[in-house]
């Protein structure tokens, strides 16, 4: 018989649904703080704060990915190990993107770091709670 009902899912597929929400609200404050940055600042700040929210909206994607690449049921151990890899790689994304970006010419810096900052902030400030299992 065909259940066509809303589907449960598993405590994995819940937290890892949690988690993208999470990014994908990183990326909406990126986008506000680069509108907000073009509408006071001008082109030049619209992109460089575009571009420090896309640093932290893809380390953080790194951390997800990182985390939620082994199937439910795999040994804590590895799931430990998943969550110090992903930070690492995460902090060296974030350091090896923002010094390229400084690098590059037509940047405004401080744009780059308030595009930066809000994601970061968007992340720790995300409600989390326990994640909906619908």
């Amino acid at each position: 018989m065909n259940d066509s009902g809303p589907r449960l899912l598993s405590p994995v597929a819940a937290e890892r649904r949690a988690a993208l929400a999470v990014v994908a609200r990183q990326a909406l404050v990126a986008l506000v703080v680069a509108g907000i940055a073009g509408l006071g600042f001008g082109f030049s700040a619209a992109r460089s704060a575009l571009l420090g929210g896309g640093i932290g909206v893809a380390a953080t994607l790194l951390f997800v990915i990182a985390l939620f690449r082994y199937r439910e049921g795999t040994s804590a151990a590895r799931v430990a190990w998943s969550f110090y890899l992903g930070q690492a790689l995460k902090v060296i994304l974030t350091v090896a993107l923002l010094a390229l970006v400084f690098r590059s010419r037509g940047i405004a810096p401080l744009a780059v770091l308030a595009g930066y900052v809000a994601t970061y902030l968007a992340y720790w400030f995300t409600p989390r709670g326990p994640a909906s299992r619908w």
